[in-house]
């Protein structure tokens, strides 16, 4: 219900190739990396860049560290740099060609886009107001716009009905968490993070291509790529947003007017060397990053590197400036805790265990505990949150659940005993994950099938 189903079906599509083996779930999101490297240059090429220029683009994406987390494990994130980039390509070839035929290419990437991220729209709508804004408007508002925005609707109408038959669940999703997620994050802080996680060693690249996009002559015919990132940014601030990657995907298409800027033949022997120099930058930002944003070092090593070079980045609350940032750290512990669950769950008397189900109010937890499930032997896993409400509850006539990531006083309130049975530790996860008691519930005194649907965790 938080995400719409593209990338599950991929992910589904995956699995049914590969199985769970880790390094072929991350196949799919490497092979987007990869071809969203490919576009890049493809986009090079189109604004006219040599081959140098083509390189220097393409190491900065490859160098990108909001690229290099995303496309290192599975999730629908992985897929959007790709989608946005290959758009921004048939935008800018319709722009140059004047052939608005493209409309009907760009609105089936589009629709593919939103059927990834619903968030895509926001981009979908910089790139508009920006063509109005730099004055391409001519090119909108005709026969071709209108077949590619109904062609876009059609591929998102699916997933539209659902949203619509369940009472929009992932308009109620977002809403939570822009509340209860994010971490406030000042102007300043906003811009900073942008810097960041666009690789710093890489700011001189894209600040140039906005520079090519709004006062060069030759970029000048794109402004509207300018435009479109301004307005993406001044949202980002606006929201006070401490999620950067979410504007990560309009970076590419920067590192391309920048390269073509920076890659033509200079008079002067400084300006020579410069792309040189670029180059070397962005190889030792490649190194600099890798260990932060790829699982390449040890979770000990990984904490004295951090340490060393003051990386401590804020996305979540409760995950606020950890030892280990969240997307390494969440990866951590999940086969231990199942071992440690079905500790319990063996431990109880073989005719209890018949009768006793696993609920967590977390779907990481419970997502780690079904995976693990049938190795360990554990019983049906049922939880509050997001998708997995939809998939219960489990049957009244249960007498006995264990209680994963679960508040105890809720318990308390609900059953005739509570037992905290034993503790799952995990020293280098993410603090909630820390520490995280498992309980034995046993009587249930109230009716879990009338009741479910007040614990709902849509966050």
């Amino acid at each position: 219900m938080d995400h719409p189903p593209l990338s599950i079906l991929l992910l589904a599509v995956s699995r049914r190739l590969f199985g769970d083996s880790l390094p072929w779930l991350r196949v799919f999101p490497a092979l987007s990396a990869a071809a969203t490297v490919y576009m890049t240059g493809l986009t090079v090429h189109l604004l006219g860049g040599s081959r140098r220029a083509i390189i220097i683009a393409a190491l900065a994406v490859i160098a990108m560290p909001t690229i290099l987390i995303m496309s290192s494990f599975y999730s629908m994130n992985a897929f959007e740099p790709l989608i946005w980039t290959s758009i921004l390509y048939f935008t800018l070839r319709l722009v140059l060609e004047e052939n608005t035929k493209y409309w009907g290419v760009i609105g089936v990437l589009l629709g593919l886009g939103l059927e990834t991220k619903h968030t895509m729209g926001v981009y979908a709508v910089a790139l508009v107001t920006g063509m109005v804004m730099a004055g391409t408007r001519r090119l909108l508002w005709n026969r071709w716009f209108l077949s590619g925005a109904i062609g876009c609707v059609l591929l998102l109408l699916p997933n539209l009905v659902w949203q619509y038959v369940n009472g929009f669940p992932s308009m109620e999703f977002y809403h939570n968490a822009m509340i209860n997620k994010n971490v406030p994050r000042g102007p300043a802080d906003v811009v900073l993070d942008q810097i960041l996680f666009a690789n710093p060693f890489a700011f001189p690249l894209w600040i140039t291509g906005l520079a090519y996009f709004f006062f060069t002559q030759q970029g000048g015919k794109f402004r509207f790529l300018g435009w479109s990132y301004l307005i993406l940014l001044s949202l980002m601030v606006v929201s006070q947003s401490s999620r950067p990657d979410r504007i990560g995907a309009i970076y590419p298409v920067l590192f391309a007017g920048g390269a073509v800027a920076i890659g033509k033949p200079g008079r002067h022997s400084a300006l020579k060397a410069f792309p040189v120099l670029m180059i070397v930058s962005l190889l030792a930002g490649a190194a600099a990053f890798a260990p932060v944003t790829t699982p390449v070092l040890p979770p000990p090593v990984l904490k004295n590197y951090l340490a060393a070079i003051g990386f401590a980045p804020s996305l979540e609350q409760g995950k606020a400036n950890e030892p280990i940032p969240q997307w390494l750290a969440d990866r951590l512990g999940w086969r231990e805790l199942a071992a440690d669950v079905a500790a319990v769950y063996h431990s109880l008397p073989a005719g209890e265990q018949r009768n006793t189900v696993i609920v967590s109010s977390n779907y990481g937890e419970a997502g780690a505990l079904e995976l693990y499930g049938a190795e360990f032997g554990l019983p049906r896993v049922y939880a509050t949150h997001n998708s997995y409400h939809l998939w219960g509850p489990p049957s009244d006539s249960v007498k006995t659940y264990i209680g994963v990531f679960v508040n105890r006083s809720d318990l308390d309130n609900r059953f005739e005993s509570v037992v905290e049975a034993a503790i799952h530790t995990c020293g280098e996860c993410t603090r909630p994950q820390r520490l995280i008691p498992i309980y034995v519930a046993r009587g249930p005194r109230f009716s879990i099938t009338r009741e479910w649907a007040n614990f709902k965790i849509y966050n």
